[in-house]
C-alpha cells in the first residue's frame, strides 16, 4: 500500500528502527545512572578546535554524565545522527544531552549544532550557541527544550565541504 508516495512497509521499518535506536539509547543511559552526552565532531582542524573548548566545558561536569564521542564522517554513526534529529550532512560539531540539543537561554534559543560563537568568522556553519550556553545547560538540564530545533544557516553556508 502506498500513502503520500511512501510505501507503508518502508514507513513501518523506519519506525521500528527509530524505536529500537531510541530504546538502545535509553537502556545505555539507565546502565550508568547518568545522562548521556553525545559529542559529534570531524577529524579536521576547525572541528577539533571547537572540540577542545567543548571538552573544557564538559570536563567540569564529567562525573554527572556518560560522555560518548562520535566521528561525524564515520558511516557507522549515520543511524544515530539521524535518530537524534541532527543534520543529515554538513555539520562540523554537535552536542546532544539526553537526546536534546536545543535550550532556552533567556529570550533566545541555542542549538548545540554547528560551530559555537567563538568560531564565528570561519565562514560557514556558524551556530547560534556559545560555550557558556553549554556550561549553563550542563549545570541546569531544565534549560533543555523537549523539541530539538536545528539552527537556520545562511544559504551560502550550506554549500561546499564542511570542516
Amino acid at each position: 500500500m502506498v500513502f503520500l508516495g511512501v510505501n507503508m512497509n518502508h514507513a513501518f521499518i523506519i519506525l521500528i528502527i527509530f524505536v529500537l535506536v531510541s530504546l538502545s539509547l535509553a537502556l545505555n543511559a539507565v546502565g550508568t545512572g547518568k545522562l548521556v552526552i553525545h559529542v559529534f565532531s570531524k577529524n579536521k582542524r576547525p572541528s577539533q578546535e571547537a572540540l577542545k573548548q567543548i571538552n573544557a566545558a564538559i570536563d567540569k561536569h564529567r562525573e554527572y554524565y556518560d560522555i560518548r564521542y562520535h566521528d561525524i564522517e564515520d558511516e557507522a554513526n549515520l543511524e544515530l545522527i539521524h535518530s537524534l534529529g541532527l543534520p543529515s550532512s554538513h555539520f562540523p560539531v554537535a552536542v546532544v544531552i539526553d537526546g536534546k540539543f536545543t535550550a532556552q537561554m533567556g529570550d533566545r534559543i541555542s542549538s548545540f549544532v554547528h560551530f559555537p560563537d567563538f568560531m564565528h568568522g570561519i565562514g560557514r556553519h556558524e551556530g547560534n550557541w556559545s560555550i557558556s550556553d553549554l556550561e549553563a545547560v550542563l549545570q541546569d538540564n531544565s534549560l533543555l527544550l523537549t523539541e530539538n530545533i536545528l539552527p537556520e544557516l545562511e544559504e551560502d553556508e550550506t554549500e561546499g565541504d564542511c570542516e
